[in-house]
């Protein structure tokens, strides 16, 4: 079957790659032709000619171009390292005969030799193909705007919403949000002060003096910068290893000025009085800086993981603790959802009184599956929200926050994260931003 044709880029090889690449940009999706006007003696001249015919379009062969980057198409071949990948990819190729061959061999310049067209699957839409992996670039002029937005403080989608209009479309801006957070986490662009990174080791070596069961691990990005700290001294460490089977973990503080989290792992001894057995500064909440963590977390505590440990809920974390922590019983902070019910169901809560009720009880008040499964149910018939997605999701991870499934599972009597919450608002009157 054939699909319905695509546009494909044409080239004029006696143009400079930048200028070719500037005027695609700017004319979005119509080909341009440039050439410099050499004999009236000035570079600033260009000529540009009207977008080319559908046929014009299509590659044929004997066409040539100048670099790789202009004529290769990507193709997944058999990785080696097959017998060590746990899960690979998914393979989505349909055994499409549709190629584009390319030579080199007789000069310097990439030739057309074979081009077969037909395809036997449907084509995607033209205003799809800027999410396909290979036509998503960072343009150098596109990092020094995320540069700047992120050394004034500006939230990446704010970043990312403002360029996509000054783009005039997603399908313009060459780059998706994930592109976005990517290109930050590779690459710092915060350009640390200079004896911020001497400090932070000055201290902690000076803390390790002081305290030789003192607990310190640095994590560094590519270009040597500090991303994530964690430390816990002897106390902390005491205190984990008598009253650690349950751990409380927040990152809801934030103090710098780049709203990097500063977390605690927070505990409770037998006087029900609330201790801390380590702390962390975080660059990020992502996946791996919280694997880094939990496995951070562990080393220092001699291979002991917690019992349980309540967190709020954060899907990052949920994936780097079912990964690192898979044995340890994960519960959610029940305080986080009524305030994620509050927002999500603001008009359930505003137009039936007898909702906050009815709601709790499916948290708090059963002691059997059965009984909590058609209270459940009965509560979504009796307000009309069987197809309520949020409530769906929620219900998919029943066993993480419902107390009928939390009785056989020792909590220290907590089922918030009130704990950490509080040990935030003392750091908020301690530390501030030039801490």
């Amino acid at each position: 079957m054939e699909g319905e044709s695509t546009s494909c880029r044409r080239l004029n090889f006696d143009e400079s790659i930048e200028e070719y690449s500037e005027a695609n940009q700017s004319c979005g999706d119509y080909e341009v032709n440039i050439e410099e006007r050499a004999d009236e003696g000035n570079e600033d001249d260009t000529e540009i000619s009207p977008p080319l015919s559908t046929d014009e379009l299509v590659p044929k062969i004997g066409m040539k171009f100048q670099t790789e980057e202009k004529a290769a198409q990507g193709k997944r071949g058999k990785d080696k390292r097959d017998i060590y990948v746990k899960q690979s990819r998914a393979e989505t190729r349909f055994g499409c005969d549709a190629k584009l061959r390319i030579s080199c061999r007789n000069n310097d310049k990439f030739c057309v030799v074979n081009f077969i067209k037909e395809h036997n699957h449907y084509l995607s839409s033209s205003n799809k193909t800027h999410l396909y992996r290979c036509h998503r670039n960072i343009s150098s002029s596109a990092a020094i705007q995320i540069e700047m937005a992120s050394e004034v403080g500006i939230p990446p989608k704010a970043s990312h919403d403002l360029m996509m209009r000054q783009a005039g479309g997603r399908e313009n801006l060459g780059f998706i949000p994930e592109d976005y957070k990517n290109y930050l986490r590779s690459k710092r662009t915060r350009n640390m002060r200079v004896g911020d990174t001497g400090g932070v080791l000055e201290y902690l070596q000076k803390m390790q003096c002081d305290d030789p069961n003192f607990f310190n691990a640095i994590q560094v990005d590519e270009d040597d910068l500090i991303t994530n700290i964690f430390w816990s001294d002897a106390k902390m460490r005491a205190d984990y290893g008598n009253f650690g089977d349950v751990v409380c973990f927040d990152t809801a503080y934030r103090k710098n000025n780049e709203g990097r989290p500063i977390a605690l792992f927070v505990g409770v001894n037998h006087h029900k009085q609330s201790i801390i057995f380590g702390a962390t500064l975080l660059y990020d909440e992502t996946t791996l800086s919280f694997e880094w963590l939990f496995d951070t977390f562990t080393k220092a505590m001699s291979k002991k993981k917690p019992t349980t440990i309540l967190t709020d809920q954060d899907a990052a974390m949920a994936k780097a603790l079912a990964s690192r922590w898979p044995e340890t019983h994960h519960r959610l902070c029940i305080w986080h959802i009524y305030q994620n019910a509050a927002i999500h169901l603001s008009g359930v809560f505003s137009q039936f009184k007898e909702f906050a009720k009815d709601f709790a009880s499916c948290i708090y008040d059963f002691d059997e599956e059965e009984d909590f499964l058609s209270t459940w149910n009965l509560m979504l018939t009796k307000y009309a929200l069987e197809d309520n997605d949020w409530l769906r999701r929620l219900f998919s991870i029943k066993e993480k926050w419902a107390l009928v499934y939390g009785r056989q599972i020792f909590c220290a009597d907590m089922t918030t994260t009130q704990r950490s919450e509080s040990m935030n608002s003392i750091l908020k009157r301690i530390v501030d931003m030039k801490s």
